[in-house]
Protein backbone atom coordinates (compact mmCIF):
# COMPACT_ATOMS: atom_id res chain seq x y z
CA UNK A 1 0.00 0.00 0.00
CA UNK A 2 3.01 2.47 0.74
CA UNK A 3 1.26 4.02 3.20
CA UNK A 4 -1.96 4.88 0.88
CA UNK A 5 -4.24 2.98 2.96
CA UNK A 6 -4.14 5.66 5.83
CA UNK A 7 -2.83 8.85 3.59
CA UNK A 8 -3.64 10.44 0.81
CA UNK A 9 -0.32 9.49 0.04
CA UNK A 10 -1.10 7.90 -3.85
CA UNK A 11 0.93 10.41 -6.18
CA UNK A 12 4.16 9.09 -3.80
CA UNK A 13 3.15 5.56 -4.02
CA UNK A 14 1.99 5.74 -7.72
CA UNK A 15 6.14 6.81 -8.73
CA UNK A 16 7.40 4.58 -6.04
CA UNK A 17 5.52 1.81 -7.72
CA UNK A 18 6.85 3.41 -10.80
CA UNK A 19 10.13 2.49 -10.03
CA UNK A 20 9.79 -1.09 -9.14
CA UNK A 21 8.29 -1.78 -11.78
CA UNK A 22 10.59 -0.35 -14.76
CA UNK A 23 13.80 -1.99 -12.14
CA UNK A 24 11.77 -5.22 -12.15
CA UNK A 25 11.84 -5.38 -15.74
CA UNK A 26 14.59 -4.33 -17.01
CA UNK A 27 16.78 -6.01 -14.03
CA UNK A 28 15.26 -9.07 -13.33
CA UNK A 29 17.26 -10.39 -10.39
CA UNK A 30 17.78 -7.27 -8.77
CA UNK A 31 14.46 -5.22 -7.95
CA UNK A 32 13.70 -2.44 -6.10
CA UNK A 33 11.75 -2.50 -2.67
CA UNK A 34 10.26 0.82 -1.07
CA UNK A 35 8.11 0.41 2.74
CA UNK A 36 5.47 2.90 3.83
CA UNK A 37 8.32 4.95 5.95
CA UNK A 38 9.64 5.57 1.97
CA UNK A 39 6.16 6.55 0.66
CA UNK A 40 5.34 8.79 3.64
CA UNK A 41 8.71 10.27 3.86
CA UNK A 42 8.46 11.40 0.25
CA UNK A 43 4.68 12.82 1.00
CA UNK A 44 6.55 15.00 3.64
CA UNK A 45 8.78 16.33 1.33
CA UNK A 46 6.09 17.21 -1.93
CA UNK A 47 2.71 16.80 -0.21
CA UNK A 48 3.37 19.16 2.75
CA UNK A 49 2.27 16.23 4.99
CA UNK A 50 3.40 16.43 8.36
CA UNK A 51 3.05 13.44 10.91
CA UNK A 52 1.75 14.98 14.00
CA UNK A 53 -0.78 17.31 11.91
CA UNK A 54 -3.32 15.13 10.82
CA UNK A 55 -5.34 18.21 8.63
CA UNK A 56 -1.99 18.35 6.68
CA UNK A 57 -3.06 14.82 4.85
CA UNK A 58 -4.22 16.70 1.70
CA UNK A 59 -2.71 14.83 -1.08
CA UNK A 60 0.00 15.76 -3.36
CA UNK A 61 -0.03 17.51 -6.71
CA UNK A 62 1.04 14.87 -9.65
CA UNK A 63 3.00 17.35 -11.51
CA UNK A 64 5.03 18.50 -8.25
CA UNK A 65 5.88 14.86 -7.97
CA UNK A 66 6.99 14.27 -11.31
CA UNK A 67 9.25 17.92 -11.05
CA UNK A 68 10.67 15.87 -7.61
CA UNK A 69 11.12 12.94 -9.26
CA UNK A 70 13.13 14.52 -12.29
CA UNK A 71 15.47 16.48 -10.01
CA UNK A 72 16.02 13.56 -7.04
CA UNK A 73 15.25 10.19 -9.04
CA UNK A 74 17.29 8.47 -11.34
CA UNK A 75 14.70 10.03 -14.29
CA UNK A 76 15.92 11.67 -17.12
CA UNK A 77 13.02 13.62 -17.47
CA UNK A 78 9.26 13.47 -18.08
CA UNK A 79 6.47 14.39 -20.44
CA UNK A 80 2.53 15.35 -19.83
CA UNK A 81 0.89 13.52 -22.12
CA UNK A 82 -2.38 13.69 -23.71
CA UNK A 83 -5.06 11.97 -21.95
CA UNK A 84 -7.47 11.93 -24.24
CA UNK A 85 -4.99 10.77 -26.82
CA UNK A 86 -5.28 6.72 -26.37
CA UNK A 87 -3.17 5.86 -28.94
CA UNK A 88 -0.42 8.29 -27.12
CA UNK A 89 -1.11 6.82 -23.95
CA UNK A 90 -0.67 3.12 -25.68
CA UNK A 91 2.73 4.13 -27.28
CA UNK A 92 4.25 5.29 -24.08
CA UNK A 93 3.19 2.48 -21.47
CA UNK A 94 4.90 0.48 -24.41
CA UNK A 95 8.09 2.72 -24.50
CA UNK A 96 8.56 3.73 -20.97
CA UNK A 97 6.97 0.69 -19.46
CA UNK A 98 4.26 2.54 -17.30
CA UNK A 99 2.28 5.94 -16.93
CA UNK A 100 1.27 7.59 -13.82
CA UNK A 101 -2.18 8.77 -14.08
CA UNK A 102 -4.45 10.82 -12.20
CA UNK A 103 -8.18 9.87 -12.58
CA UNK A 104 -11.95 11.01 -10.72
CA UNK A 105 -12.37 8.14 -8.55
CA UNK A 106 -16.53 6.87 -9.20
CA UNK A 107 -17.92 5.77 -5.89
CA UNK A 108 -18.68 2.06 -7.43
CA UNK A 109 -14.59 1.27 -7.56
CA UNK A 110 -14.36 1.65 -3.74
CA UNK A 111 -15.83 -2.02 -3.44
CA UNK A 112 -13.95 -3.66 -6.53
CA UNK A 113 -12.05 -6.85 -4.57
CA UNK A 114 -8.18 -7.22 -5.91
CA UNK A 115 -7.55 -7.82 -9.13
CA UNK A 116 -11.24 -7.10 -10.34
CA UNK A 117 -11.91 -4.69 -13.03
CA UNK A 118 -12.95 -1.05 -12.56
CA UNK A 119 -15.02 -0.71 -15.79
CA UNK A 120 -18.69 0.65 -15.03
CA UNK A 121 -20.50 -2.30 -13.63
CA UNK A 122 -23.74 0.21 -13.41
CA UNK A 123 -22.93 0.88 -9.80
CA UNK A 124 -22.53 4.79 -8.06
CA UNK A 125 -20.98 6.90 -10.47
CA UNK A 126 -20.72 9.93 -8.04
CA UNK A 127 -17.35 11.09 -7.29
CA UNK A 128 -15.20 10.51 -4.32
CA UNK A 129 -12.36 12.82 -5.20
CA UNK A 130 -9.23 12.15 -7.01
CA UNK A 131 -6.10 9.25 -7.04
CA UNK A 132 -3.36 8.71 -8.83
CA UNK A 133 -2.23 5.35 -9.82
CA UNK A 134 0.44 3.47 -12.19
CA UNK A 135 -1.24 2.12 -15.70
CA UNK A 136 1.16 -1.10 -16.56
CA UNK A 137 0.10 -2.32 -19.53
CA UNK A 138 -3.00 -2.98 -21.67
CA UNK A 139 -4.45 -4.77 -24.36
CA UNK A 140 -7.38 -4.27 -27.19
CA UNK A 141 -10.05 -4.35 -24.27
CA UNK A 142 -8.46 -1.69 -21.64
CA UNK A 143 -5.46 -0.94 -18.92
CA UNK A 144 -4.27 -2.37 -15.85
CA UNK A 145 -3.15 -0.28 -12.88
CA UNK A 146 -1.34 -0.43 -9.45
CA UNK A 147 -3.54 0.49 -6.61
CA UNK A 148 -3.48 -0.10 -2.91
CA UNK A 149 -0.76 -2.36 -3.17
CA UNK A 150 -3.43 -4.58 -6.06
CA UNK A 151 -3.36 -4.38 -9.58
CA UNK A 152 -6.62 -3.72 -11.20
CA UNK A 153 -8.02 -3.79 -14.77
CA UNK A 154 -10.97 -1.39 -16.63
CA UNK A 155 -11.95 -0.81 -19.91
CA UNK A 156 -10.95 2.50 -22.32
CA UNK A 157 -13.87 3.59 -22.09
CA UNK A 158 -13.18 4.21 -18.22
CA UNK A 159 -9.68 5.92 -18.95
CA UNK A 160 -12.40 7.91 -21.09
CA UNK A 161 -14.61 9.17 -19.06
CA UNK A 162 -12.46 9.56 -15.70
CA UNK A 163 -9.00 9.62 -16.31
CA UNK A 164 -7.52 13.39 -16.80
CA UNK A 165 -3.97 13.36 -15.99
CA UNK A 166 -0.92 11.25 -17.66
CA UNK A 167 2.59 11.52 -17.61
CA UNK A 168 5.78 9.04 -18.62
CA UNK A 169 9.29 8.76 -17.80
CA UNK A 170 12.71 8.90 -19.33
CA UNK A 171 14.54 6.56 -16.92
CA UNK A 172 17.84 4.79 -16.66
CA UNK A 173 15.83 2.45 -14.40
CA UNK A 174 14.04 1.16 -17.46
CA UNK A 175 17.31 0.53 -19.17
CA UNK A 176 18.67 -2.55 -19.35
CA UNK A 177 22.65 -2.67 -19.18
CA UNK A 178 23.10 -3.43 -22.71
CA UNK A 179 21.65 0.44 -23.02
CA UNK A 180 18.38 -0.21 -23.92
CA UNK A 181 14.82 -0.50 -22.81
CA UNK A 182 13.02 -4.01 -22.50
CA UNK A 183 10.61 -2.38 -25.44
CA UNK A 184 14.23 -1.49 -27.37
CA UNK A 185 14.62 2.25 -26.66
CA UNK A 186 18.00 3.94 -26.72
CA UNK A 187 18.14 6.24 -23.76
CA UNK A 188 21.52 7.22 -24.96
CA UNK A 189 19.89 7.92 -28.73
CA UNK A 190 16.97 9.75 -27.30
CA UNK A 191 18.59 12.09 -25.27
CA UNK A 192 20.96 12.93 -28.28
CA UNK A 193 17.95 14.04 -30.28
CA UNK A 194 15.87 15.62 -27.14
CA UNK A 195 19.41 17.96 -26.81
CA UNK A 196 19.22 18.54 -30.71
CA UNK A 197 15.79 20.35 -30.67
Amino acid sequence: MLGNDVLGDCTCADVLHHRMLQASVAHAGSPLTFSDADAIALYEKVGGYNPGDPSSDQGAVMLDVQNYCKANFPVQGFVTLDAGNLSQIQAALYLFGGVDLGFNVPAYIMDVPAGGSWSDNGGDKSIEGGHAVLACGYGRTGFRVVSWGQTYTANWEFWSQYVDEAYAWVSTEWIKASGVSPSGLDLAGLLQDLNAV
